[in-house]
């Protein structure tokens, strides 16, 4: 048997785990994600070249998919709130993967870890 330390319960340390993220998210004319990021994707410039960084330097305002793995829908609590989603399993340039989904009630896309 453990013995009590009497240590109070840290209920302020807990946290969601796997939260969804709001993102940007792209499509082409069949509907299919074709970029994701915190900002649209900027057009190619006269040269044919797109904006590689952000503007601080850092990672991309947006990356590119690469290959959709499963696209899925669920449709759920139709007797309470109702709960309508496309998920669209993806792999992005230079292989990362999530998950993203759009909220079919509102149109906002989402991304989660898979």
């Amino acid at each position: 048997m453990v013995t009590n330390t009497r240590t109070p319960l840290r209920t302020d340390r807990l946290r969601t785990l796997n939260v969804p993220h709001p993102v940007r998210v792209e499509i082409d004319e069949r509907g299919r994600p074709v970029t994701v990021g915190d900002h649209y994707c900027p057009q190619e410039d006269d040269d044919g070249r797109a904006e590689t960084s952000g503007g601080d330097g850092g990672p991309p305002p947006c990356q590119r998919i690469e290959e959709i793995i499963e696209i899925w829908r669920i449709d759920d609590e139709w007797w309470r709130t109702p709960i309508s989603r496309r998920y669209v399993d993806v792999v992005l340039e230079g292989g990362g993967h999530v998950v993203l989904f759009e909220d079919l009630t509102t149109g906002q896309w989402f991304v989660q870890m898979p």
